[in-house]
């Protein structure tokens, strides 16, 4: 019996062959003997009749190793479904393999590679893809911030409002047990849910036509789409994907790219959703259809939105919007209309003095935008008392205090103190950054160390801490002239490259330039305070390797003029304002630039003002430190023209 069936097969082949080359001679064509023709010819001959080979539903042919290998070979897409390569052969891939989520094995490197080896893409939809996880204390995390039990997801029944616990992305690399019925996207439900006349499956992929065998197509219902909640577009085509219209001030993009024409028919297409400025997408970015089904079963629309800009003062925490439940979840860049915001400082670096009301979205615009101060001029609770005769400083004490180095021979010294007034910016003395009969020295020169207790640059210590940078510009007053003018507006604003960071250890000094409190906190007698790594003692050599704190009382300028040596007295000029007990605790050679600040409390807060910024002393012995001398401090009131006018930006 095998000789007549070959026999057969042979006169249906050379039928065939005699019928295509005699076309081809009727076209004008020589290919007679082109073997594409024989091998076009034979393969359709065959298709289907040898196990090698698969036919699709379009009736072409392919090797059918290439059904269910995630890539789509058949015109039809019909090797690439769920209803084929659900099967049980294709059921469980060989460990070495990848299961896309509708059944297809891949090479075992294909998720998170950044190609699509699976149809549905399902290999690049997994949570770890993106270090994303849609779990938060057990529960999963719809896209709209409200939360489920977190068994419910993938279930088959959307739970979440918005429908994103029984999407793609939701349960892409779900494995289902064996005696489960596991949906195109990736969900599990009972066994026995296939072809029983009810869609268990939230995409309808339990009830397919092709998996059901069924010869007529069940009916589809549209739902007339909404802004926010927009159904699947009705299948024009069993078992293919029709491309629905754009959204409304958006676009879709097949496959990533362009070429989008709504109403065209593809057997397998991925969606992207891009929207216009000043509207946000709702539903899942990224859209999948195998075969006719859509995962996610709602397509993404545009919706109107405000910008809520990361902050580092603000925090933002979004109220849920869900039916029966309280709460907040947290915000997003773009947040659309009617989303209520409760605005918080971020503390313990930013406070406001008043409690921030909340947020309302409304047509693409907040109700109004919080402020949060920088939380300025308050030490760390642990504080004890810093330069000559004073005592260590504990980290955090002072955490405005800058210091200024000088790069020498490639290695950094330090030269002068400073205070942080903002995240950009340091203010010091000028006579720091200028030398006489040169002037400004050159930014390369110097570079800026904060959150420091060791003068030493490269101090290990200082390392978790400590915080630098190089300078982009300095500015000192047109008029200052150094020791020839008396070092009248000896103060400067030095510009920072790189951004400080707050941290509890460190943090500006508060500026306030209101004369009123201005002259509150200056009246003789009262307590300041200074920090530095200057002498210690009055011999030179003796700078403090740790900084130290000293507390020292204000002097008005009569009395300081008449208790300053003859030869010095000059120096006490009107924009100079002078503190020191006189008794051997004072500030030294090396504290030139430091801050000069004074305390008070604002709603139980307390706070410190600078005041001051170290200028001169008298020298002592063999030009050492004259402990019994006051310190004449530049007057931070005078100059508050030239500091607003370099403070205005935070930025350099």
């Amino acid at each position: 019996m095998i000789v007549p069936i070959l026999v057969c097969m042979i006169m249906v082949i050379s039928s065939q062959l005699e019928g295509a080359v005699k076309n081809q001679r009727q076209r004008g064509q020589t290919s007679f003997n082109d073997p594409s023709v024989v091998r076009r010819v034979l393969r359709q001959a065959t298709c289907g009749y040898w196990p090698t080979e698969f036919e699709c539903r379009d009736g072409t042919c392919i090797t059918a190793d290439r059904k269910c290998d995630g890539t789509v070979d058949c015109p039809d897409g019909s090797d690439e479904t769920h209803y084929l390569c659900r099967n049980t052969q294709y059921f469980r891939c060989p460990d070495y393999l990848f299961r896309c989520t509708y059944g297809a094995c891949v090479d075992g490197t294909a998720p998170c590679n950044g190609i699509s080896d699976c149809a549905d893409n399902s290999d690049e939809l997994q949570p770890k893809c993106n270090n994303y996880t849609f779990e938060i204390g057990g529960q999963f995390r719809c896209n709209d911030g409200s939360l489920i039990e977190n068994d419910r997801r993938c279930d088959g029944i959307r739970d979440c409002r918005d429908g994103s616990d029984e999407t793609l992305m939701s349960c892409a690399g779900n494995v289902c047990a064996s005696n489960l019925f596991q949906c195109a996207y990736g969900a599990c439900v009972d066994e026995g849910s296939d072809c029983n006349d009810i869609d268990e499956c939230a995409d309808g992929s339990d009830e397919s036509d092709m998996l059901c065998k069924r010869t007529v197509p069940r009916t589809t219902t549209t739902t007339t789409t909404t802004t926010t909640t927009p159904s699947t577009t009705t299948v024009g085509v069993p078992n293919m994907c029709t491309l629905p219209p754009h959204p409304e001030n958006g676009l879709f993009l097949r496959n990533g790219g362009a070429g989008y024409k709504p109403g065209d028919v593809e057997p397998t297409v991925l969606l992207n959703i891009e929207c216009m400025p000043g509207y946000k997408v709702v539903g899942e970015p990224v859209v999948v259809c195998v075969s006719g089904f859509w995962s996610p079963y709602r397509l993404p629309s545009c919706v109107r939105a405000c910008s809520l800009t990361p902050s580092d003062s603000v925090e933002y925490r979004c109220q849920l919007r869900d039916e029966g439940e309280d709460g907040w979840r947290g915000c997003d860049e773009l947040e659309v209309h009617g989303t209520v915001v409760r605005p918080e400082c971020r503390r313990p670096n930013y406070y406001s003095p008043t409690a921030l009301p909340y947020m309302f979205c409304a047509d693409g615009r907040w109700n109004y935008e919080p402020t949060c101060q920088a939380e300025c001029g308050t030490p760390t609770p642990r504080a004890e008392p810093l330069v000559a005769g004073g005592s260590a400083a504990a980290r955090g004490e002072f955490p405005w205090h800058a210091g200024l180095y000088r790069r020498r021979r490639g290695a950094h010294g330090h030269i002068c103190g400073g205070s942080l007034v903002n995240q950009w910016t340091v203010v010091t003395a000028a006579h720091c950054v200028y030398e006489d009969g040169y002037g400004i020295l050159s930014l390369e020169n110097f570079a800026v160390a904060l959150g420091k207790l060791y003068r030493d640059w490269n101090d290990t210590r200082d390392a978790p801490y400590q915080q630098t940078s190089e300078l982009t510009a300095i500015f000192v007053p047109d008029r200052y002239g150094g020791a020839q003018m008396l070092y009248q507006d000896d103060l400067a604003v030095i510009k920072l490259k790189d951004r400080i960071v707050y941290r509890p250890y460190i943090r500006p000094v508060c500026l306030d330039f209101l004369q009123e409190f201005n002259d509150l906190q200056l009246q003789n007698g009262k307590l300041g305070r200074a920090a530095g790594w200057g002498l210690t003692e009055s011999r030179r050599g003796s700078e403090s390797a740790e900084l130290k704190v000293v507390d020292m009382p204000y002097v008005d300028w009569k009395e300081c003029k008449r208790r300053t040596p003859p030869d010095y007295a000059a120096f006490i000029i009107s924009d100079k304002i002078c503190a020191g007990f006189g008794n051997g605790t004072t500030l030294c050679k090396g504290d030139s630039g430091s801050g000069l600040v004074f305390g008070a409390r604002e709603h139980g807060v307390l706070r410190y003002y600078l005041r001051g910024v170290l200028s001169t002393s008298p020298h002592g012995a063999g030009g050492g430190c004259n402990l019994r001398a006051l310190t004449s401090f530049t007057h931070v009131q005078q100059h508050e023209r030239f500091l607003r006018q370099h403070l205005a930006s935070d930025r350099p």
